[in-house]
């Protein structure tokens, strides 16, 4: 061994000393502060007090030489005469003196004691007696009058002793007696060890005997209510810790609770059991051993010792406990407990060496084991000296508070040592955490860039292959482009899985109508879904109350709900239903699906569970059943779900509803009712028209968004607003807008189904379409572009997003109004030269024949060559008038050159409010010139007609020449008539933009063209 192990075995040697030391000492002091000193003794059965002064603290222990008389009962003074006695110590044991005859024990018997004790000439009246065991029944009788009982003394055994412990009486003496006589009758046929009085009798006034009686109460009770206290706190960390691990825990708090029942059975012994004497001294004996058997499986829990060692000690201790309670017999119990005091040296001696090794190994924590096995054992040790008459003193505590207190640190330290650990990886994990964080979100950006990269090439390939491409190959690329929109779905799922597990999402409630809801998620859901033969019904009512929820969960449920019914569902149809039911709403999402077996529907709503290999082949990894019932029990609903095989499935969930109390503590949020034309606004402009600002229209059922909108735009833009999305697409058609603002979620139309109404009219550079949604998600925007949208925002809206991308999408409309009309003049100025040139040939030659003819061809050229190259012709619109000026002018310059195969037939009706494009009239006339009469020999008649109604302007270009084919027509409007048809193509361009209608085409082969242009009158 070496210097450095000597030196710490000294260490802990010193340790150990020291510790005895202390408990010895504190015993010592204990016992030395009891000590009686300076009291009169007893004599020859008499104690003299007659020069004894009582104090109101102390009281004397009568102890010393009573007469005793022995097998017999006296109640009475004896005279002098009587015989049989003898002198008696008290306290000590009565069978040398006893002369027993019984066959038992030689402690077996009865006898009578008798001590007269002479009082000192006082005013004291109250006295009182205290004693602390006598075996086991007594009568105590002060002056002839019987003063207490216990358990009915007798010459021979006739009933069981149940009393135990001591007994305090107080009685009243006269003030003339100056002698008190007290007569103790005594039986024992319990107790084959020793019998009679074996502890001391105390004696003294009534405060005297009261207040030590009290004092050892207390602090017997002090150390059963902190072995109690301790053993409470012991199974309260083991159950709350789910007794993972701690069954040390387990272990102290039952040794602590046989600790406290063993104290509240001796000494003072608080708890009267209805058991003989002999029976609870085995059942004192029991508590021993099991005290010590639990205290062998706490060390062993703490410190893992050897098992095979604990099996024997645990079955030997099982033995004994047998043998304690029933089977070895009492008489020769002394034995057993030598047994039993060997037992617990061998135990007490390896739990001492295995703590001893722990220590050595480095386990600091186990001093506090070897100090409380010393502790435990001085404990012991002591008690069996008082037990055998070694020693007697009062009730001692503090070998109960040290053991406690040692046992209690070392749990507290391991507990901090625990605390320590828990928050160094309590760090660790947060830092984990974050890296785990960085590592999703850095994963799902470096997955999507990728994988958006994939999906707009395949989409690209399909839109501009799909012609040429392989049916197959083109089912392919489509397959490609579902699988990576399901792919984002669930890295979607992943980080909203991760959010919700770590407590990162607050819901912002408002509230919310339903139906416009569902519409929108209908509508997103068709969009991205295959083209399955599926009917969605959507019977929410508009006038169904508004729930209390977070806009953007309650769609990410809809949506999970309704995809998922999608992904199951072949053929069908997929119904959203609501009820209300003690305010809340009671939504049911039922499809017709394949369904559920029962057996699987529990677990469906767990994290990354695949029912089958159907569900496993249908993409995702199974967690938007998971996200949509946590995100309604965070809306303090619940969710279930119903389903069969074969028969479909229905989900089931509840959302409050806006109650009058929600309102109140919301005041500041506008519940609109959308049936409630007093918070509407059918059609509002923000000012008066001005020609020279963008027109925008806002539709937004709510009036609040349109105010905020309207308020952010007003200074750049005319703006015309609308809370009535069903009116919409009217005033669409009926004007010429810029740029449309629309909501997504309207009642009775979406936002994105009024797009796809738009996009049957105007192409997307035509008349842009700016969505407002209430969440940004990857499905969400998909479904806006898909149904035509041109872009984005998400609400509440930014001011400087808000105005830059409506920037945008103007200036974007009116660079290609622009483009137009300089396509026209452009147009118009590239037919000049040849026109040109034929017009001075035809004023050449009418200078010979005839002047007035010339005088007026070369006015009426003037005036076309004027009004050709008008800066006006740049504009979106002229007057009716210029433009049938000019085209009078054109045809007047083709009379005179062509002379007698022209005719001109003008039915105008006037309206000077009417504007057409420039330059639209003569190129349709310029068209049926040259592609239509002039091609014939013979010429023909160009019909030009106005006709005026409440609503519109209609103008009608007739020609007799000779008409075209619906091929050549087509090819003309597609621009693939390339010399011939891009004026034409230009003009319906044009009217498109400006008018939402382009021109309108009929002809026949050999029998003419109509080509008629419409201009609505509510232009401005």
């Amino acid at each position: 061994m070496s210097n450095q192990n000597q030196l710490t075995y000294t260490k802990i040697f010193i340790i150990l000393l020291v510790f005895i030391s202390l408990l010895i000492t504190l015993r010592l002091s204990w016992i030395n502060y009891h000590k009686e000193t300076g009291q009169p003794t007893i004599e020859n059965g008499v104690l003299d007090l007659r020069d004894w002064e009582f104090a109101h603290n102390e009281t004397l222990s009568l102890n010393g030489e009573w007469s005793f008389y022995p097998n017999q009962f006296i109640d009475e003074i004896p005279d002098s005469n009587v015989t049989g006695n003898t002198l008696i110590e008290v306290p000590s044991d009565w069978s040398d003196k006893l002369n027993s005859d019984h066959p038992i024990s030689s402690g077996y018997g009865h006898g009578s004691y008798h001590l007269k004790i002479l009082l000192p000439d006082t005013n004291t009246e109250f006295y009182g007696l205290r004693t602390n065991n006598i075996h086991t029944a007594a009568n105590i009788i002060i002056n002839g009058d019987t003063l207490a009982t216990i358990n009915r003394p007798a010459s021979e055994q006739q009933e069981p002793a149940t009393f135990r412990g001591p007994l305090t009486s107080l009685f009243y003496i006269n003030e003339d007696t100056n002698e008190l006589n007290i007569i103790i009758q005594a039986s024992n046929y319990e107790i084959p060890f020793f019998g009679g009085i074996n502890k001391s009798i105390s004696f003294g006034t009534e405060e005297a005997i009261t207040d030590e009686t009290n004092t050892l109460e207390f602090l017997q009770l002090t150390v059963i209510v902190i072995l109690l206290l301790h053993a409470l706190y012991a199974f309260a960390l083991f159950f709350l810790g789910k007794g993972k691990s701690q069954k040390e825990l387990l272990y102290f708090g039952i040794m602590l609770l046989l600790l406290a029942f063993g104290n509240l059975m001796d000494d003072e012994v608080f708890i009267q059991l209805p058991f003989s004497t002999e029976f609870s001294f085995r059942l004192l004996m029991f508590i021993f051993i099991t005290t010590l058997y639990v205290l062998i499986h706490f060390i062993h829990h703490l410190y893992k010792t050897h098992t095979t060692f604990i099996r024997i000690l645990s079955v030997s201790n099982i033995i004994l406990s047998i043998l304690t309670l029933f089977l070895f017999p009492f008489e020769h119990f002394v034995t057993l407990v030598m047994i039993l005091y060997l037992y617990y040296f061998i135990s007490i001696s390896y739990m001492f060496i295995t703590t001893l090794k722990h220590l050595r190994n480095g386990d600091r924590n186990a001093i506090f084991i070897l100090l409380f096995i010393c502790s435990y054992t001085s404990n012991i040790v002591w008690g069996a000296a008082i037990q055998t008459g070694q020693i007697e003193f009062p009730f001692y505590p503090f070998d109960f508070f040290i053991s406690i207190v040692l046992i209690a640190i070392l749990l507290f330290r391991r507990h901090i040592n625990l605390v320590q650990l828990t928050e160094e990886q309590t760090a660790k994990l947060i830092e984990e955490d974050k890296k785990k964080d960085e590592f999703l979100a850095n994963t799902s950006h470096e997955i999507r860039n990728p994988l958006h990269g994939m999906i707009n090439i395949a989409q690209s390939i399909i839109n501009k292959y799909s012609k040429t491409l392989h049916a197959e190959t083109t089912n392919n690329l489509n397959l490609l482009v579902r699988i990576g929109h399901q792919l984002t779905f669930t890295l979607n799922d992943i980080l909203d899985i991760t959010r919700l597990k770590e407590k990162q999402i607050h819901l912002k409630k408002e509230p919310i109508h339903l139906r416009q809801v569902i519409s929108a998620v209908m509508e997103m859901v068709q969009f991205m879904s295959d083209n399955k033969s599926i009917k969605m019904k959507n019977e929410v009512s508009t006038s169904f109350p508004p729930v209390y929820a977070d806009e953007n969960r309650i769609i990410r449920i809809f949506f999970n709900l309704i995809h998922n019914a999608v992904k199951y569902t072949d053929s069908g149809s997929i119904t959203v239903s609501v009820k209300e039911d003690n305010k809340y709403a009671i939504i049911s999402v039922k499809d017709t699906g394949i369904g559920i077996s029962k057996n699987e529907l529990e677990r469906i709503f767990i994290p990354y569970e695949k029912l089958s290999k159907v569900e496993a082949d249908s993409g995702g990894i199974g967690l938007g059943l998971n996200i949509s019932r946590q995100l309604v029990e965070l809306h303090d609903g619940t969710i279930k779900v119903n389903s069969e095989i074969g028969e479909g499935t229905t989900f089931t969930f509840s959302i409050p509803l806006v109650t009058t109390v929600t309102k109140n503590e919301n005041s500041n949020i506008n519940v609109l009712n959308i049936n409630d034309t007093d918070h509407s606004v059918k059609l509002e402009e923000s000012k008066p028209a001005d020609s020279n600002q963008p027109k925008l229209l806002i539709i937004d059922d709510d009036p609040i968004n349109v105010k905020v909108i309207s308020n952010l735009l007003e200074n750049d833009y005319h703006i015309v607003s609308t809370t009535e999305p069903r009116e919409a697409l009217s005033l669409v058609t009926e004007n010429n807008w810029e740029l449309i603002i629309c909501d997504v979620m309207m009642p009775h139309i979406s936002g994105y189904e009024l797009t796809k109404q738009i996009r049957k009219q105007y192409t997307i550079s035509e008349l842009p379409v700016l969505l407002l949604t209430a969440r940004n998600q990857p499905e969400d925007i998909y479904a806006g572009f898909l149904s035509g949208a041109n872009d984005y925002i998400a609400k509440p809206v930014d001011a400087i997003e808000l105005q830059a991308r409506v920037q945008a999408l103007t200036d974007l409309k009116q660079s290609i109004h622009k483009q137009l009309r300089m396509e026209a003049a452009w147009l118009q100025a590239q037919i000049k030269p040849h026109f040109i040139f034929n017009t001075l040939n035809t004023i050449a030659s009418l200078s010979i024949i005839d002047v007035d003819r010339m005088t007026s061809l070369l006015n009426e050229f003037g005036n076309y060559l004027y009004k050709s190259f008008d800066i006006k012709n740049t504009l979106p619109l002229v007057p009716l008038k210029e433009e049938l000026d000019l085209v009078q002018s054109y045809i007047y310059i083709n009379q005179q050159r062509f002379q007698d195969r022209i005719e001109i037939e003008w039915e105008i009706a006037e309206n000077e409010e009417i504007q057409v494009p420039p330059l639209s009239i003569q190129t349709i006339v310029e068209n049926a010139l040259k592609h239509g009469i002039l091609k014939q020999s013979k010429g023909g008649t160009i019909k030009i007609e106005g006709i005026n109604s409440d609503k519109e302007y209609r103008i009608n270009i007739i020609d007799d020449g000779e008409g075209m084919s619906d091929t050549k027509l087509i090819d003309i409007m597609n621009q693939e008539g390339k010399e011939n048809g891009i004026g034409l193509v230009n003009t319906n361009k044009r009217l498109e933009k400006l008018f939402g209608l382009g021109i309108q085409i009929t002809s026949e082969k050999g029998k003419g063209t109509k080509v008629s242009m419409t201009i609505p009158k509510r232009i401005s």
